[in-house]
């Protein structure tokens, strides 16, 4: 029987390790892009290593697991792709094709453990882009690093999609790199349903590649029209 104490400490280990499981769910999402691997490692690591008064008896802990996530991507804030795909990750989302963005509220209460961490951060950012002009050719990239971030549950590509009147550039950069996966996890699980399909069907390589692609691709087509319908792609 655990005593009482052993419990509390369990509950602190769960507190610690709650982060990992909540950005390893994030960056193994369908949606996920390249652009959320810096930024996930980022608030990963100042996490573990901000101290606070709960800190008693995983201190060891918490520090060897900063130690790890520092030694396991150190290189990765200098990968190219990685880079880019930050550099791309939008400020403001504007809904209305017709109007210019507009600085959406954030929501008072955090939804995760670390949505607070992310906002302190992008505020951090936000701040060290007061004053900057935009001038000379650099007029686009400037303009644009100069918009607030947009909120973590909004799609950087519908984001590019609204905007690419305002940064035909950059929107170039965005449609090349930002459509990077950031793990494999994704293509997995698709590539993993091929052994649902019915042996007996007797399907042929080229028709199970069909099956595939319209099972990924047809709930992106077509959200609404499904969501009308009340059907599933599984239905399909």
């Amino acid at each position: 029987m655990l005593t009482t104490h052993q419990w509390t400490l369990l509950e602190k280990v769960i507190s610690v390790l709650g982060p990992f499981e909540e950005l390893t769910r994030k960056v193994s999402s369908s949606d996920a892009t390249a652009a959320d691997v810096i930024p996930a490692v980022t608030v990963l690591h100042r996490f573990l290593t901000r101290e606070t008064d709960e800190d008693y008896e995983i201190k060891v802990m918490k520090g060897t697991l900063a130690a790890t996530v520092r030694m396991r991507f150190t290189d990765v804030e200098e990968n190219p792709l990685y880079m880019l795909c930050l550099c791309v990750l939008p400020g403001e989302e504007d809904h209305d094709l017709n109007e210019l963005p507009s600085r959406k509220a954030r929501s008072d209460q955090p939804t995760t453990s670390l949505d607070s961490m992310f906002d302190e951060i992008a505020d951090e950012q936000q701040s060290a882009l007061v004053g900057r002009a935009a001038v000379g050719s650099s007029v686009e990239l400037e303009t644009y690093l100069g918009e607030a971030a947009i909120l973590r549950e909004d799609k950087p590509l519908q984001y590019w999609m609204v905007n690419k009147v305002r940064f035909p550039n950059l929107a170039k950069v965005a449609g090349r790199y930002l459509s990077a996966p950031c793990t494999s996890v994704d293509s997995e699980r698709l590539f993993s349903s091929v052994s649902h399909m019915n042996e007996s069907s007797r399907l042929t390589a080229d028709h199970a590649e069909m099956i595939l692609f319209i099972k990924k691709n047809l709930p992106l087509t077509f959200p609404k029209t499904l969501a009308h319908t009340g059907h599933r792609i599984a239905d399909y």
